[in-house]
Parts: structure tokens; C-alpha cells; sequence
């Protein structure tokens, strides 16, 4: 399966599903294409969530951090939530999980954002 995304746009974030497999750098291009103009308004709030990804390497790694600095840079914040199996093995190998903050399910990361409103 390769890879699929959904976007779902509220007033408090932004919602990026990410499904199937991140295999290289060319999967992510018509994502970027999409979120790059988003994510340079002030305050965008965002929320990967992974519950359908079964595989990344450091091309979907590397497009998450980037996302997150962006993110940081215009007084946002990112999240992810829906990390399991091989990708949860892969961010707490390369301490990834360190990096971001993880929510078990999209809901909780929701909640987390409708809390600081």
C-alpha cells in the first residue's frame, strides 16, 4: 500500500492522517504541495496522526520534524497521535519519541489543543 493522506482543517488545528507506508522522499511531494502554504500562518496548530501508518523511514521522520519547526517558528504547535507498532519501535530506537509529544488517539490530541483554547 502506499502512501495516503486526509486533511482536516477546524479553527483550532489542523488534522494530517497519514496512511499506508512512507517509503521515500517523492511519497511526501504532493503533501508538501498541500500543507507547506498552511503551516506558515501564525499559530497553526497541527495533528499528525498515525493510526494507519504502518512504515517510515527517515524521509516521513525527517518531514515530521520539519513540520514540527515550522510549526514552532509560527507560534504553533504539533502533535502526533495513533503511533504504534513498527513506528513506535523506529521512534523510540532513534528517541524520536522524545522529540515530540504523543497522544494514544487522535481525540486525546484534540482534547489537548480544545484545553489551551
Amino acid at each position: 500500500m502506499s502512501l495516503a493522506f486526509n486533511l482536516e482543517k477546524t479553527s483550532q488545528y489542523t488534522i494530517l492522517r497519514l496512511s499506508g507506508k512512507i517509503l521515500s522522499e517523492g511519497e511526501l511531494e504532493e503533501i508538501k504541495k498541500q500543507i507547506y502554504p498552511m503551516d506558515t500562518e501564525k499559530g497553526t496548530n497541527w495533528i499528525l496522526d498515525l493510526t494507519d501508518l504502518s512504515h517510515t523511514n527517515s524521509s516521513g521522520i525527517s518531514f515530521m520534524v520539519k513540520l514540527l519547526t515550522r510549526a514552532r517558528v509560527n507560534d504553533g504547535e504539533l502533535v502526533l497521535s495513533g503511533v504504534k507498532g513498527t513506528v513506535a519501535t523506529l521512534f523510540k530506537i532513534a528517541k524520536i519519541d522524545l522529540i515530540f509529544t504523543i497522544f494514544n488517539t487522535p481525540s486525546e490530541a484534540k482534547e489537548f489543543f480544545t484545553a489551551k483554547a
